[in-house]
């Protein structure tokens, strides 16, 4: 059909002037109207649907595991320098290797030493005669040599087609192979012979194309670096620190975590990026000589390059880029750890060749990360909203990358303990990606007279109970994961009637995999400002007026100690006006705010409690699906984790059912409840339209997917149940819209698989009849 292969081919253009050009022509919403045509065709004519095509990124199912693959071409690291003076002495030792002159003068050096050891042992008057006019001519070449090197360095050691300088991304490096112009594989480096197969995670990257452009070689294999933008890296960390879950420490590390993530959906909503910076393998119909020719193919082809590349006759050249580019780097949306100079021609390339770990052609140069020693003096530990306890670092003073540093954060119970920091240690920091300051090392660990190790606390420092602790969520993880496939190995090996073959087990967790500690007392002082500001917030109990600032004035006043107490706060509007900057027409504004909250229901009041690992969209089906607060405390671990939506797993996974059984049934828990139900704050959600009501959606369920400009998510679900709708978080069978914003992710996929109608903004206000 025509208009599909126009459609391809016009959401491709996009993706180049977009990713390639970096100067998209039309808005994200006409782009996704075109990508939504194209779903809904394909969902027309099957038949037509291709693995190359846009609305193919994300595939079905999560993998059972990763496979290891050969590299066609040994994947090397880079070697790295650390100083201008280490990147000049590369490129001598490369001139010296390249340059004919100095070839000749080394040949002939080394015939005088051939003849010299002939001679050696002969004493007659010949012989020393002829050792004699070979030192001449020894000391001769030698100045000859000499002289040249010293011509070369004065000039740059000039190379024939020079060097390309680039930056350095900070990411994970990849390989992309491509046969007739199609994706089919892509691998980490993992030891440079073999990479783990990340095709399905690296297909979802829109930067990565699925089919080349114009005349593509038979085989290409480009080699890159997978990274994180900044703006993604902050979102996702926002994303889970409202879900109290482990912060990623910096970008790198963020794409490390998510290019190992089984589900390829995960992978396509943390927004990476990759960027071509070398090859692999090229059939022979590649007519490519250098790797300037290298981007400018590449560029034709699709895929993405440095803008910032750039090609230099000599390393002094370079060295004037390396200089510029430390004061620019900054300004950059991802993060850069130095620049990689690279010998440009191929056929150089080729008589440098290789160490046993690096190519002898390419250099990468690190710039230093400023850092700083100073006396450790105190371990504090920061609580937050649900409890858990972060251990920093409180130390002298120092200056480091622009600013005074007295605090530095060590992540977790599990790096404090890697890092054997104790007070009184001379410790080095850095700002983790120049931004958060961070305990590196100790500086001289093996001082006799160190002080004993950090005691951690057992029991919460500000309400004495005991405390609990809970392991990297990674590492219990991959220790589930590796039982799985231990259990799927063995029914195959059963059916199949063979003996199940070895799969190597992942080490015990120990204490240097504990990521916390966490105070379980839901009243607890230390938590209870973090968690007002939390239960106010907008999306949990959207509180008017009560922000930060209010809830330090009413807890330094002693007006609230639970969340109960907002509630009986209209009984003391004479404490509230002597607040000070508190005014009649503000105390009014918040006291009808907190009147408001009563109403919001089931799914904003979990959401709001702050329990560890409920967050927004799990309150949402919770409450959804048990209707009210009661029905949820009678249920199970069992019943919570493993309820069926439309025949659909929940989404909910053991750890946010154990967690939010254990907060139901404590003592603490029950009496916020209670005390909750007793100032008449609502603890169900409106029965479903199907049984009763009326409204525009009656019967109806929409799932809703991407950024609405006019509406957050949540009043979006209000707006739905208000019409008499259903509100769903995943879409299946019975979903009758899918109300699509700005990137939407992979249910737009699942709709158009599932013939559900999809409906922009405007459309779905018209469904309301707003």
């Amino acid at each position: 059909m025509e208009e599909i292969q126009r459609l391809r081919q016009i959401i491709r253009e996009h993706d180049r002037r977009y990713y390639v050009e970096a100067a998209p022509s039309i808005s994200d919403r006409e782009y996704d109207a075109l990508l939504e045509r194209l779903r809904a065709l394909e969902a027309e004519h099957p038949e037509l649907l291709t693995a190359d095509s846009p609305t193919q990124r994300v595939g079905g199912d999560p993998i059972a595991g990763f496979k290891t693959v050969a590299h066609a071409r040994r994947m090397y690291s880079i070697d790295n320098s650390y100083d201008e003076e280490e990147l000049t002495r590369w490129a001598q030792r490369c001139f010296e290797a390249l340059d004919p002159e100095l070839q000749q003068i080394n040949e002939r050096l080394k015939e005088l030493d051939e003849r010299d050891a002939d001679l050696k042992g002969k004493r007659d008057a010949e012989s020393k005669q002829s050792r004699e006019a070979l030192a001449s001519d020894r000391t001769a070449l030698q100045q000859q040599r000499a002289d040249r090197l010293a011509a070369a360095a004065a000039e740059g050691y000039p190379l024939p087609g020079g060097y390309v300088a680039e930056p350095k991304v900070d990411g994970v490096a990849a390989s992309l192979r491509y046969e007739r112009g199609v994706l089919v594989q892509g691998l980490t480096r993992g030891d440079g012979y073999r990479g783990d197969d990340i095709t399905h995670n690296l297909r979802t990257l829109r930067s990565v194309p699925l089919v080349l452009e114009g005349d593509a070689p038979e085989v290409l294999e480009v080699r890159g670096e997978v990274y994180m933008p900044r703006e993604e890296f902050d979102r996702i960390n926002r994303e889970l620190a409202a879900e109290d879950k482990e912060l990623f420490v910096n970008p790198r590390n963020a794409t490390a975590g998510t290019l190992k993530q089984l589900d390829p959906k995960n992978v396509e909503r943390r927004g990476l990026r990759f960027v071509l910076h070398g090859y692999g393998e090229l059939s022979e119909d590649v007519n490519i000589a250098s790797h300037v020719e290298l981007v400018a193919a590449a560029q034709k082809l699709g895929l993405i390059t440095s803008p910032l590349s750039k090609q230099f006759g000599t390393i002094k050249e370079v060295v004037g880029y390396v200089d510029w580019f430390e004061k620019e780097k900054d300004l950059l949306p991802y993060n850069v750890d130095g620049v990689v100079v690279t010998v440009n021609q191929f056929a150089l390339q080729e008589r440098l060749g290789y160490t046993s770990k690096f190519p002898r052609w390419r250099l990468a140069y690190k710039y230093a990360t400023e850092q700083a020693a100073t006396e450790l003096l105190e371990i504090e530990w920061q609580m937050g909203k649900t409890g858990k306890l972060t251990p920093r670092a409180k130390m002298t003073p120092v200056f480091v990358a622009g600013t005074t540093v007295q605090h530095a954060t060590l992540h977790n119970v599990g790096e404090l303990r890697r890092k054997d920091v104790r007070i009184g240690d001379t410790v080095i920091i850095e700002k983790a990606g120049e931004i958060i300051p961070q305990v590196v090392r100790v500086l001289d660990p093996e001082r006799a007279d160190r002080n004993e190790p950090v005691e951690l606390p057992t029991s919460c420092p500000i309400c004495g109970h005991t405390l609990e602790m809970e392991y990297d969520q990674r590492r219990q993880n991959d220790i589930a994961q590796w039982a799985k496939r231990v259990e799927r190995e063995k029914q195959l090996a059963a059916k199949e009637d063979r003996e199940p073959e070895t799969i190597a087990e992942p080490p015990p967790l120990s204490e240097l995999d504990e990521s916390g500690r966490y105070c379980p007392n839901a009243e607890c002082p230390g938590q209870l400002k973090e968690r007002l500001i939390h239960f106010a917030g907008r999306g949990q109990m959207d509180i008017e007026g009560l922000g930060e600032k209010v809830v330090e004035q009413l807890l330094d006043a002693g007006l609230v100690h639970t969340y109960g107490d907002l509630f009986r706060l209209h009984t003391k509007r004479d404490e509230l006006l002597a607040l000070e900057r508190m005014g009649a027409k503000k105390v009014d504004n918040l006291l009808a705010g907190i009147e408001a909250a009563k109403d919001r229901g089931l799914t904003r009041v979990l959401a709001a409690l702050a329990i560890r690992h409920v967050g927004s969209s799990g309150s949402r089906i919770l409450a959804e699906y048990y209707g009210s607060i009661d029905a949820l405390t009678a249920a199970s671990v069992a019943e919570i984790e493993n309820f069926k939506i439309n025949g659909a797993e929940s989404g909910i996974g053991p750890e946010i059912a154990k967690s939010l059984h254990d907060y139901l049934h404590s003592e603490s828990g029950q009496a916020i409840i209670e005390d909750l139900r007793n100032e008449g704050v609502k603890l169900s959600e409106d029965a479903k339209p199907q049984a009763a009501g009326s409204g525009p959606l009656l019967g109806k369920t929409l799932v809703v997917t991407g950024t609405l400009q006019r509406h957050s998510r949540n009043e979006a679900h209000d707006l739905i149940a208000k019409a008499g709708g259903k509100a769903a978080s995943s879409i299946s069978g019975s979903t009758d819209y899918l109300v699509a914003g700005e990137k939407a992710g992979s249910k737009l996929d699942k709709a158009a698989k599932l013939g559900v109608k999809v409906v922009t903004e405007e459309e779905f206000e018209q469904l309301l009849g707003l």
